[in-house]
């Protein structure tokens, strides 16, 4: 089969995607700058928020060394546990880790050995083995300064912050107090975080919605245009180019409707002109003709001369025809669609077409099912089966089978015109449907062109397909009559 107009555009004509295009690129500006935005905010926020927190536990931490009796807190040896000051001390530790919802709180001495723990199972005198990230920290607390860490966070996945003060003595460093965030400060992390990142799925939905919309309502006009331009193309000036659109897209709309009008006009003058040549030519052959032929019956039969005038005529009735073409194609009559029964068009076209076929001893097939119906006008289909079949039969001038097959396609017929004769090149098969492209040494080269035409007209199409040294198919596709019994049918 002949490539279909989807096939071709595939291959040789550039295919819109503005609609992508623009999507994709509003949707990576949106969410550059949400993603921006987003990141700014978060950044912006956790570092507040980890300076109130390092500011609150700093103070909270210099409240409790400030609150703290050095004199028994170095007093204190492993096994002093169940002392009655030492419970007391550490309940109150409990309390303010509770009220301020701290991980842990302990105090400890210059050789980082616990002196006092919320934790009731680190006894007086362990080693805390304090993290060696807080080594800058505890040597400016060992100056006497309080100070807390950086946010970390710990193979767990939990962030984690440590403010220490010094216990200070007659102005000597004699311990410090350590306090760790608590559960209360992660939570709120990650849930910042989950906000962050739900707020930034819904910005990039929304921003992939809103551009699907501003994308469709840009190129919905385009198309239209480019459907107007199309049909354009194929020659059909009569359908108005509407468009909506206030901008740059409707100034272009309303840009090719002057050109269509414009072009419909200057059609409208050259077929008009092209009908005046046509008369005007007609009329001196129709002289031409008629005075041959007196000519030729003044002459005897066996005079030499008779055979000239005869081509004379003969001659007279091709350029007939040429002419009858021309006008066929420039000003084709709008079809009279109706119910077509195909059974008797195409025995009518072989009819026609018997005696060029048993003078090319053709053999003509027929496998058309009765009652096969199509939409369209019959005697514009007919014109276009003589064509087609009268082509096959001259391809085959030294015999073949001519076949004329009908198949369903559900909503559509197909007319399939088969011949076994020496097939068409690629290159021929690729321009057989352009006006005045021809092969043969007469003719106008508008036949093929005429058959297209009376196919677009009748909602139809035509393809060719054809296998060289095999022979050639011509496919006429018209839309199914709708089934009314009752119905008179045209033929």
């Amino acid at each position: 089969m002949a490539a279909s107009p989807r096939e071709t555009n595939r291959r040789g004509r550039p295919r819109g995607r503005l609609v992508r295009k623009l999507v994709l690129s509003f949707v990576l500006l949106a969410m550059l700058v949400v993603g921006g935005s987003g990141w700014f905010l978060y950044e912006h926020t956790l570092a507040t928020l980890e300076e109130q927190m390092a500011s609150h536990l700093v103070t909270e931490a210099q409240l409790l060394a400030a609150s703290q009796n050095t004199g028994v807190l170095l007093g204190l040896r492993p096994g002093h546990e169940s002392f009655t000051w030492y419970r007391r001390q550490q309940q109150r530790l409990r309390q303010v880790q509770k009220s301020m919802g701290a991980r842990q709180i302990y105090i400890f001495d210059r050789d980082e050995r616990c002196l006092l723990h919320t934790q009731p199972r680190v006894r007086i005198g362990r080693d805390l083995h304090l993290d060696m990230r807080d080594r800058r920290e505890l040597y400016e607390v060992w100056l006497g300064r309080a100070v807390h860490t950086v946010r970390l966070t710990d193979r767990g996945g939990v962030d984690y912050m440590t403010a220490y003060a010094p216990i200070i003595q007659n102005s000597k460093v004699l311990a410090a107090v350590g306090v760790d965030i608590g559960p209360p400060y992660t939570n709120s992390i990650r849930a910042f975080k989950r906000s962050i990142y739900f707020f930034a799925g819904l910005g990039a939905l929304l921003t992939l919605l809103v551009g699907l919309g501003m994308a469709r309502h840009i190129t919905r006009p385009v198309r239209r245009l480019v459907t107007a331009a199309r049909e354009i193309g194929r020659g059909n000036l009569e359908q108005a180019i509407e468009t909506q659109a206030t901008d740059e897209i409707g100034y272009l709309g309303v840009t090719m409707e002057e050109m269509r009008l414009k072009l419909l006009a200057r059609d409208a003058q050259l077929r008009q002109m092209l009908a005046g040549v046509a008369h005007e030519i007609r009329n001196p052959l129709g002289g031409i003709e008629i005075y041959a032929g007196l000519i030729a019956d003044d002459l005897p039969d066996d005079d030499p001369r008779k055979q000239h005038i005869h081509k004379v005529i003969g001659e007279v009735r091709n350029l007939d025809s040429v002419i009858s073409e021309f006008l066929d194609f420039a000003r084709p009559a709008p079809p009279d669609r109706q119910p077509v029964e195909l059974t008797r068009l195409i025995e009518d076209a072989a009819f026609l077409l018997s005696p060029e076929m048993e003078a090319s001893g053709v053999e003509y097939r027929s496998e058309v099912d009765a009652g096969a119906r199509v939409y369209a006008d019959s005697e514009q289909v007919k014109r276009a089966l003589v064509n087609l079949m009268k082509n096959a039969v001259q391809a085959m001038a030294d015999g073949g089978v001519l076949t004329v097959r009908v198949a369903d396609l559900t909503g559509d017929m197909r007319i399939d015109i088969c011949d076994t004769g020496p097939g068409i090149d690629a290159e021929t098969r690729r321009r057989l449907f352009e006006p005045f492209f021809t092969t043969r040494e007469k003719g106008s080269g508008l036949g093929l062109a005429i058959v297209a035409q009376t196919m677009e007209k009748n909602g139809g199409s035509v393809a060719v397909a054809s296998t060289p040294e095999e022979g050639t198919t011509f496919s006429l596709q018209l839309p199914s009559a709708p089934e009314e019994p009752d119905e008179p049918l045209a033929g």
